[in-house]
């Protein structure tokens, strides 16, 4: 039976700030969640973002400290493995903890990859054991865990060109496919994609993210501009959840939307695909509400004809982009896969084992062992502790 819950605020510095046209991280922005069960712990992380669902660091906490031991035993009975792992795909999570007219995915994620870590550790079994023995995600997997390869992202303080420059041909090579973050000055997006379309050549994919940055007529304006250079798909080209206008993107500018803001789960999807208005969608585990919301939502979208990115948010502290690289190394057909860069921006490990990604090769490797794979290293530990005040035990 699961006998305590602790969460933790993380706000950690990051040695190397990330920019978008939406904001500048330069902190980390997560809530970590252990619950243990007879001496064995599994951990579970969320990404609160105002500007994506409505949450912050300050509300995902509060809303987790409402829960108990007693209500998880509630929810879900550890002693069998798969009823277990099936019993905590079924829960909605999202809405249990913020109820029907307020969601919490980020709380929700927290809380249910921490359940999916406790499970699989309490019976020994490594992550790849829990989706297989959900049916609804079984069908999505590989029939083993496998690296994948992984897209080289690049934020408004790189310049692509450079960056690229300083890759060996061989590295170079291995990128299959480049995002790019767009700013509101048009023709220096153009410039800066027509630099790596140069320096890539006509097969890598090249895909350009505005974070809802662009008005309708300066987004159709781009994608008529950008459509020549064979731009992938454009990520998040208007407002949130502007269906009207993202459908003008793809029909009059020519180039296929990507989701992002606009899709946390599945009734956007529904709603986009009725109204014509995307023909990708990034799937983010934190923005989801879960690694089964997740598997889910690229589930629908296969049935839908769209593809599927599985994406990152930025400054992922440990279980989060531990449970992306298992759903990822586990999916067989994701257009494209995001690993963060964690090396960079966090020199320090924060987990054991450490973040790793093969950037000779741009491939993410599946991770071993129990449950997700990584626990909190001693350094994330410390952060943690040594502050009773900013933590909820319970």
């Amino acid at each position: 039976m699961i006998e305590r819950i602790d969460v933790h605020p993380v706000t950690l510095p990051m040695v190397r700030p990330f920019t978008h046209a939406g904001n500048r991280r330069t902190r980390t922005a997560s809530v970590l969640v252990s619950v243990e069960a007879d001496g064995v712990r599994g951990w579970g992380e969320g990404a609160p973002r105002l500007y994506v669902t409505g949450e912050t660091v300050e509300t995902v906490c509060e809303t987790l400290a409402e829960l108990t031991p007693q209500s998880l035993n509630a929810m879900i009975d550890l002693g069998d493995f798969g009823s277990a792992m099936c019993r905590l795909a079924e829960l909605d999570l999202a809405r249990l903890l913020g109820g029907a007219g307020r969601p919490q995915p980020a709380a929700a994620a927290a809380l249910e990859i921490a359940l999916f870590d406790l499970i699989c550790r309490v019976h020994g079994q490594p992550g790849i054991a829990g989706l297989r023995s959900v049916p609804a995600a079984a069908g999505l997997l590989c029939p083993i865990a496998v690296p994948k390869r992984v897209s080289l992202v690049l934020d408004l303080n790189d310049q692509p060109a450079v960056r690229l420059a300083l890759l060996d041909p061989e590295t170079r090579k291995a990128v299959r496919h480049v995002k790019l973050k767009a700013t509101a000055d048009i023709a220096g997006c153009v410039g800066r994609v027509a630099d790596v379309r140069d320096r890539v050549g006509p097969d890598v994919g090249i895909s350009v993210d505005v974070n809802g940055d662009w008005d309708p007529d300066t987004a159709v304006r781009a994608a008529k501009l950008l459509r020549p250079l064979a731009v992938t798909w454009l990520e998040e080209p208007v407002a949130a959840r502007d269906w009207a206008a993202m459908r003008r993107v793809q029909d009059v500018g020519g180039v296929p939307v990507m989701l992002d803001e606009s899709c946390s789960g599945l009734t956007d999807l529904e709603t986009a695909t009725a109204e014509r208005a995307a023909a990708y969608v990034n799937a983010r585990i934190s923005k989801c509400g879960g690694i089964f919301p997740t598997l889910a939502l690229i589930a629908a979208a296969r049935e839908h004809g769209i593809g599927a990115q599985l994406g990152v948010h930025v400054a992922e502290v440990g279980p989060l982009w531990a449970a992306a690289r298992l759903v990822s190394c586990a999916v067989s057909f994701l257009v494209t896969v995001e690993a963060g860069k964690q090396e960079e921006w966090f020199p320090t490990p924060y987990t054991d084992p450490p973040y790793a990604v093969d950037r000779r090769g741009y491939l993410a490797h599946p991770l071993t062992g129990a449950g997700i794979g990584i626990v909190p290293s001693q350094t994330l530990l410390d952060t943690l502790h040594p502050n009773p005040k900013g933590s909820i035990h319970v």
